[in-house]
């Protein structure tokens, strides 16, 4: 994935770590100023997931000046054999260690798109971090409780009141204007999915900040210009099957603004597809218990 990147970028500990100019000063007080210093000082964090023992994200804070500041950083170890083949089984090239997201973050920011923000990136043999500035007091859309007559019986949903009196209307026109805009710009997520996408709380948001929406875990994020069907109906398919307790008018609604116009005949196959998607998927959960 080759850009310019919209920040400035200092490369330290002879090109074994990049930091975002903007933490430079930060990092420096702390004496973060080599991959191994970082990759040591983390490494007792708090745990925040845990994917397998190769990969465990964690959170830690940062004095700046007499203000605690929240970070992220996503530890890489040696892969396994299986995760090298698994893919190339499958005709795809392993997306493997911190660099795919570092790239994808810089990309997603290059669009416009609202995503976390990058703070450094650090590979050395086998093992590769990224830090992340923590988003803080944001729900996740997998958590929004819609109005009752929209939502599954028996399930419940955590949701700041204040987010149940905005308008779902706009809400799902926000959704599919910056899915459009990610698939315009060629990029595709693959795990596209409500919980990755994260609402401010309207209490702790200011100004423009409560009308974004942030795509987070950009791990398995590619690049394809023109980006081709098959990756669009992925995206479209996950984000449908975390949707399920969404009306099927405003999933609709969805479409007819993702696409620019009402859905018509020229658009069945797509939606055909879209469809055959989301129940492969739910399949596969089903079998996998997920």
């Amino acid at each position: 994935m080759t850009l310019v990147s919209r920040f400035e970028l200092d490369t330290w500990d002879h090109g074994k770590l990049v930091v975002n100019h903007g933490f430079s000063n930060l990092l420096r007080r702390q004496h973060w100023t080599t991959f191994a210093v970082i990759w040591s000082r983390t490494a007792d964090a708090s745990i925040a997931k845990k994917l397998r023992t190769d990969r465990v994200t964690l959170r830690f804070t940062l004095d700046d000046g007499g203000r605690e500041r929240a970070f992220y950083i996503k530890r890489h170890g040696r892969s396994s054999l299986k995760e090298y083949l698994k893919p190339l089984l499958s005709l795809r090239w392993p997306i493997l260690g911190a660099r795919n997201e570092w790239n994808a973050l810089l990309a997603f920011h290059e669009a416009g798109l609202p995503t976390m923000t990058p703070v450094a990136y650090g590979q050395h043999g086998g093992n590769s971090f990224l830090i992340t500035e923590a988003l803080e007091n944001c729900t996740k859309l997998s958590e929004l409780q819609f109005p009752p007559d929209q939502s599954a019986a028996g399930v419940n949903y955590r949701v700041d009141a204040a987010h149940t009196r905005s308008s779902r209307r706009s809400l799902v026109t926000r959704i599919a204007q910056m899915t459009q805009r990610m698939h315009n710009a060629g990029l595709h997520h693959q795990d596209y999915y409500l919980g990755h996408l994260l609402l401010p709380n309207s209490r702790t948001a200011r100004g423009s900040d409560s009308n974004r929406i942030y795509i987070i875990d950009l791990g398995r994020v590619r690049r394809q210009q023109p980006l081709s069907q098959r990756w669009i109906v992925k995206d479209l398919a996950q984000l449908n099957y975390s949707a399920q307790h969404v009306s099927l008018t405003d999933r609709l609604r969805f479409l007819r603004e993702y696409l620019g116009h009402k859905p018509g005949a020229a658009d069945r196959k797509l939606i055909a597809r879209i469809a055959a998607k989301t129940a492969s998927i739910a399949r596969h959960s089903r079998k996998n218990g997920l």
